[in-house]
């Protein structure tokens, strides 16, 4: 099963004893590497997965150890099988945890780039975006762009993989035309201005369900 939670990247004051101490000293030392937006953005997202793996697998120790992979993909080094992907971007931070591979992906709408699709996108999703209104564009690049996001993620082997798998958005739900099999989600999001997509290592995975977090608390 896999569960989705989401949090205003506000909601946590980066200065905030209590909440700083749920989180290891490697996670805080690099966190505090970052400035501007990204500091707080890394800081509400790694909270935010500590919070899920609390309410989702109470059992994890924590504070969390995240470890990466050969291909920097992370994992909880204290529970490998448990799957975590996170994804913040201006005003919000994701996560997905679930008992298989999983990738998400929020993407706040600024103005179709074709530039990107025709770069990092297979060449039938180009096809695809050529042949809608300029009224659908923004919305079809949005959704492909945050699923294929979610499908790398997920597989952990980085951005060359974009234009060697395809998803075909027409259909309901989105399927994967090119590439490893897996089910493809688009949840309703409450901010009308982003993009939500989740990608599940599992054929006929179960829909997620998607829990916003008024706040943080300290346990």
């Amino acid at each position: 099963m896999t569960h989705l939670f989401a949090l205003s990247a506000a909601a946590a004051d980066i200065m905030n004893i209590s909440l700083r101490s749920r989180l290891s000293a490697a996670r805080l030392t690099y966190i505090d590497s970052l400035h501007g937006t990204s500091r707080q953005q890394s800081f509400t997202a790694s909270l935010l997965l500590d919070e899920a793996i609390r309410l989702c697998c109470p059992s994890v120790p924590r504070p969390l150890d995240i470890a990466a992979n050969e291909n920097g993909k992370p994992y909880l080094t204290a529970a490998p099988d448990v799957h975590f992907s996170l994804s913040h971007s201006a005003a919000w931070a994701v996560c997905a945890v679930s008992d298989h591979p999983v990738g998400v992906d929020i993407q706040q709408y600024r103005s179709f780039k074709p530039n990107i699709a025709d770069r990092f996108f297979h060449p039938d999703e180009v096809q695809y975006l050529s042949s809608l209104s300029p009224a659908e564009r923004e919305n079809a690049f949005y959704t492909l762009w945050a699923l294929k996001e979610s499908y790398v993620k997920a597989d952990g082997r980085g951005l060359r993989l974009l234009r060697q798998f395809c998803v075909d958005i027409a259909c309901q739900p989105p399927a994967i035309t090119v590439g490893a099999p897996g089910s493809l989600f688009v949840p309703d999001f409450p901010d009308p201005a982003y993009m939500l997509g989740v990608y599940v290592q599992e054929e006929h995975s179960e829909t997620p369900a998607l829990t916003v977090l008024p706040q943080l608390f300290t346990p």
